[in-house]
């Protein structure tokens, strides 16, 4: 599953500011998209309730890899930013 956020200005917010994650997954000919609004919680971001959701299925495993790659690349266009996997790592 790969994981971008979105953080932006937004003066029509309380905090004036506009956080949003949106997570896409490839299964087979299955492409799946969860969306919704976030929030930091202890320097991470955490979705705010329960995210939606929307499964689309191809034709097949080549077409839903070009449309996975087609739907990074808009919100990566957007302002989206990938989150890292994992920063325990990184610790020294």
């Amino acid at each position: 599953m790969k994981t971008f956020f979105y953080m932006r200005r937004n003066p029509r917010t309380k905090s004036g500011v506009s956080w949003k994650i949106w997570k896409i997954e490839r299964d087979g000919r299955a492409v799946t998209t969860w969306w919704g609004p976030a929030r930091i919680h202890k320097r991470r971001s955490v979705p705010v309730g329960t995210l939606q959701s929307n499964t689309v299925r191809f034709p097949s495993t080549a077409a839903a890899a070009e449309n996975e790659r087609v739907r990074i690349k808009n919100k990566l266009s957007k302002g989206y930013e990938r989150r890292p996997a994992s920063r325990a790592g990184l610790r020294s």
